[in-house]
């Protein structure tokens, strides 16, 4: 999802969901086997996973019969069960043992009420990430501003706000839907450093600590973002950050190692002063707006590339291929790849299967094999 952001007092208004979409977290989900749906063969698939094609609705029901509007971003817990945030239709859905059902909100009910399941009230759900415990996470929007609050959903699907205890009110982000959750229950967005208008990686803690973390490369020198657009962390811990200039073009991807408040960043692929459409390895691969993520078992991540309409994976090593899409190309297609993709948003992986959400087409595709 390309967003809008404010870098030192200049405000940039960017792409946002009611266009053409992707940014935010995409969890990595290792060793889980992939729900019903999903295609069999040798060569990866396109197919419709969930909802109704080109049908804009909000309904449970079969995988096939189910409806969503707007679906947005993706995450799936430790069974298997996929999460959906749809935008538009202001709920959050959950895929399970084949069939969808409302997991939080009520279709077409705006609000920011907190509250268990159906009572809750979303503005616009946007992004989700998910913790070890299966609580959600998710970016949500705020009316007449770019910015978006932090809600949170138990398993039960009892909803509340996190509050900011330096303000007393709603946490907000800097314009930035992207959100991730590590193996400690740790919640990661990015704010604006109240005192030098950048965009600042912010830590979350269980405990409603709000925590800046401070970028640092190898060097120790510091590492600025510019226009981060998505979060993803790995089965080792390790935080993923990608960043785009001012433009939301070009893409940079970032590796991040935690040590509490401080963060030591390797760049791992792309830049944020070329654009294109390159394979390769390390700076030497280039993308046109690089979104969300997801990461596999094996550490491949794999990044939605916005404006080259492509997936692309990236090795541990940096080296970078295209997956899925072909660059320039807008469309749905469904059969072996290779296959046109449409505007995508959130990504989420599930042992071999990679699911993403169409918002433009309503429904939650996949791929499979990776």
């Amino acid at each position: 999802m390309k967003i809008s952001v404010s870098l030192a007092g200049l405000s940039v208004t960017l792409l946002t969901a009611g266009l053409i979409t992707g940014c935010g977290d995409s969890d990595s989900n290792s060793g889980l086997s992939s729900p019903p749906g999903a295609p069999s063969g040798s060569a990866p698939s396109v197919s419709v996973f969930a909802g109704q094609l080109n049908t804009a609705g909000s309904a449970g029901g079969s995988l096939s019969n189910a409806q969503f509007d707007e679906p947005m971003g993706l995450a799936a817990d430790k069974s298997g069960n996929i999460y959906v945030a749809d935008e538009s239709a202001e709920t959050i859905s959950k895929i399970s043992n084949g069939s969808i059902s409302i997991f939080a909100g009520t279709a077409y009910q705006q609000g920011s009420s907190d509250g268990a399941g159906s009572a809750a009230r979303f503005e616009a759900p946007q992004e989700l990430a998910i913790d070890p415990s299966g609580n959600l996470y998710l970016t949500d929007g705020v009316p007449n501003s770019d910015a978006a609050t932090v809600r949170k959903i138990t398993p039960s699907g009892q909803v509340s706000t996190i509050i900011d205890p330096a303000t007393g009110q709603a946490l907000q982000t800097n314009g930035s839907v992207a959100i991730a959750a590590d193996a400690q229950s740790n919640v990661y967005i990015f704010m604006t450093n109240r005192s030098t208008g950048a965009v600042q990686l912010t830590q979350v803690t269980p405990a409603g600590a709000v925590n800046p973390v401070t970028l640092t490369s190898t060097s120790a020198a510091p590492v600025l973002l510019i226009n981060p657009q998505a979060l993803a962390v790995d089965a080792s811990n390790n935080l993923y950050i990608s960043d785009d200039d001012i433009n939301g073009a070009a893409g940079a991807l970032y590796k991040v190692s935690l040590n509490g408040s401080a963060g030591q960043a390797t760049l791992l692929a792309g830049s944020v002063v070329s654009s294109g459409a390159s394979d390769g390895t390390g700076a030497l691969a280039t993308f046109n707006g690089l979104d969300d993520l997801a990461i596999d078992s094996s550490g491949n991540i794999y990044a939605e590339d916005f404006f080259n309409q492509t997936i692309r994976e990236i090795t541990p090593a940096g080296v970078v291929t295209t997956f899925a899409g072909i660059a320039g190309q807008s469309a749905l297609n469904l059969g072996q790849l290779p296959q046109p993709l449409p505007s995508l948003d959130g990504l989420a992986i599930i042992g071999s299967t990679l699911y993403m959400s169409a918002p433009d087409n309503s429904v939650v595709l996949q791929i499979a094999p990776l």
